[in-house]
């Protein structure tokens, strides 16, 4: 019996719940949280760090790191999502030492982090938002925060040439925290009816033709 061929064009839906992997900071001072955040630009960046295989997957943890003077180290985390909704979550830890930082990477890489240029990875974030804003989504509220672990957006040329969306137009792959027919119907008003693809909808697509 015949069987339909699979469409190779569009990437498989990731295996990895990236959202789970990122690790909530534990109990702060937030005054001194935002204090430490206000001058991170003024430190030097440590490294920044990518999920092996990210063009392909659409989705990775991004992270950027200082180095502080006493060798303990900023960082703001990012799971951006290149193909549709950019930052889908954001986080920062303001003092932590650089052993915690390697087993923060390990986890929120889901194995071995990819190290990249800090304008690749600047790239990356603040690409990610200009897209997913035209088409009306915002970053994570933590967004807001977590950003001013990174330069300004004018800091980096955007060299790397990233390629936002799939073949031309957005690409939603649902996932477990997504509100997925709220999703579907803000791409229909933005983009319009053909213009967008999506994987994982079943039930969406199905109350959407009711």
């Amino acid at each position: 019996m015949a069987t339909k061929k699979k469409d190779k064009r569009k990437p498989r839906k990731p295996k990895v719940d990236l959202m789970a992997g990122m690790p909530r900071p534990k109990p702060i001072s937030f005054r001194g949280t935002i204090q430490h955040l206000e001058q991170a630009r003024d430190l030097p960046i440590l490294g920044c760090w990518v999920m092996v295989g990210w063009q392909e997957q659409g989705i990775t943890p991004v992270i950027v790191a200082r180095l502080k003077a006493d060798n303990r180290v900023v960082y703001g985390a990012f799971v951006v999502d290149i193909y549709c909704l950019g930052v889908k979550n954001a986080l920062w830890k303001t003092d932590v030492s650089r052993n915690r930082l390697d087993r923060d990477l390990f986890r929120m890489c889901s194995g071995t982090p990819e190290a990249c240029e800090a304008s690749l990875a600047h790239e990356i974030i603040y690409g990610a938002v200009d897209y997913a804003r035209r088409y009306g989504f915002e970053p994570h509220r933590d967004f807001a925060k977590a950003v001013l672990v990174l330069d300004p957006p004018a800091v980096h040329a955007r060299i790397h040439h990233v390629e936002f969306g799939h073949e031309g137009k957005p690409l939603f792959v649902s996932g477990p925290y997504d509100n997925a027919r709220a999703i579907v119907n803000q791409l229909m008003r933005t983009a319009g009816e053909g213009n967008f693809d999506y994987i994982g909808l079943k039930a969406v697509r199905s109350s959407l033709d009711e």
